[in-house]
């Protein structure tokens, strides 16, 4: 259920390329149902993007690499990173 869902969110811009251009714009069901479509889209992506950022911060403001005196550039803040993974994998 849920890659089915990914993937409609996925394909969704194309959905509503095609229903945009289908849309009988004289009928206010095909407008009502684009419009709330697209609003919903949007609101799913706001959601997202919110969370991603949420888990961003919970992930790397715990930690003391932004009080860290030895971190001058960001290929220094890079290794830290990379330390602190475990991965210590260059790329």
């Amino acid at each position: 259920m849920g890659k089915i869902i990914q993937k409609l969110i996925r394909w969704m811009p194309v959905v509503l390329f095609v229903l945009l251009l289908m849309v009988d714009r004289d009928n206010p069901v095909h407008v009502v149902g684009f419009i709330s479509l697209l609003l919903i889209y949007t609101t799913i992506l706001i959601m997202r993007i919110l969370y991603a950022k949420e888990r961003w911060h919970k992930e790397y403001d715990d930690s003391e690499l932004g009080s860290n005196p030895s971190i001058q550039k960001m290929s220094d803040l890079k290794e830290k990173l990379e330390e602190q993974d475990g991965t210590g994998q260059e790329g």
